[in-house]
């Protein structure tokens, strides 16, 4: 009877402390990437509110948002404070992201720099957007 007890008291103590360890969190540090051959500006935006706007040349990157979570989110809202993007080159042409991937005018092939999806070239925790040349090519013209 003492052994049957003795493993019930193991198992109900390591079912807990199966149940209270921790997540495995990550830094991440987020930002958009101009490989284009065209300069461009990027406009970020919280409910319609501009949250900042950068003019980036080739090779230059967007101001980064760093976070801590479980998983990679993409430039994520609850993190970074953006829901929307405009990705617009110097011809006036470009693309707008939204964080639930609706629009007409997002990038291709499923990539959104506000999900985790892809699009994303990663170092370690480091995770940049990259707007290519063949975006700058395929590139929408943009509503005023």
């Amino acid at each position: 009877m003492r052994r049957l007890d003795l493993f019930k008291t193991v198992m109900i103590t390591a079912f807990i402390l199966a149940c209270t360890d921790e997540p495995n969190q990550t830094n991440f540090m987020v930002s958009v990437k101009n490989i284009s051959s065209s300069t461009m500006r990027i406009e970020a935006f919280e409910k319609k509110n501009i949250v900042f706007q950068e003019d980036l040349s080739t090779g230059e990157n967007s101001p980064s948002c760093n976070y801590t979570d479980e998983n990679f989110r993409g430039i994520f809202q609850n993190y970074c404070g953006i829901d929307s993007m405009v990705v617009k080159f110097n011809n006036q042409q470009g693309y707008i992201s939204i964080n639930n991937n609706l629009g007409d005018f997002n990038f291709s092939n499923k990539r959104n720099p506000l999900l985790p999806n892809g699009g994303f070239e990663i170092k370690g925790n480091i995770y940049e957007f990259l707007v290519t040349e063949e975006d700058f090519k395929n590139a929408f013209e943009l509503p005023e």
